[in-house]
């Protein structure tokens, strides 16, 4: 039986029904945010990130507190060989762009589909302080494995 026949029976589980989408930001992110202040070195941006074996690290500016953007792993590419007492803001690839704990899964996805944005400050309108990330890792691998989604031999 060809698998399109077969796919006519026993139809594929979609990756994301319906339920998966209308869950909150809050119950796939990844909680806690790595920052940095603006002033730190693009050595200390590293350093931040092999200490937390993540992909990005958050600048923060010293005054206001305020998300100045993303120093990703990415971006360092093109910086190897600059000295690593250079200002980490001259590393920033991304702005920050952010959406609340409470959005569904539909408007992150949404939101991560502009070109440049690779990841989601979660963080209340009113708050100044993020409760975490959400990035296309969360909302594949975390949302489905919450919807119950696992592959089936075929």
């Amino acid at each position: 039986m060809s698998s399109l026949a077969r796919d006519a029976i026993d139809p594929p589980t979609p990756l994301f029904d319906e339920g998966a989408l209308e869950l909150d930001v809050r119950d796939v992110m990844t909680t806690g945010v790595v920052t940095i202040p603006e002033d730190a070195t693009l050595a200390e941006a590293v350093d931040a990130m092999a200490a937390h074996r993540i992909h990005a690290v958050l600048v923060i500016g010293t005054r206001t507190g305020a998300p100045l953007g993303w120093i990703t792993t990415r971006g360092l590419l093109g910086l190897i060989g600059v000295d690593g007492g250079a200002p980490a803001t001259e590393a920033i690839t991304e702005q920050p762009k952010t959406i609340e704990p409470t959005a569904n899964l539909r408007s992150a996805i949404y939101a991560l589909a502009f070109p440049g944005t690779t990841r989601l400050l979660v963080k209340r309108r009113e708050s100044t302080e993020p409760e975490g990330v959400v990035t296309d890792y969360d909302l594949t691998v975390r949302a489905t494995r919450l919807a119950g989604f696992s592959r089936r031999p075929g």
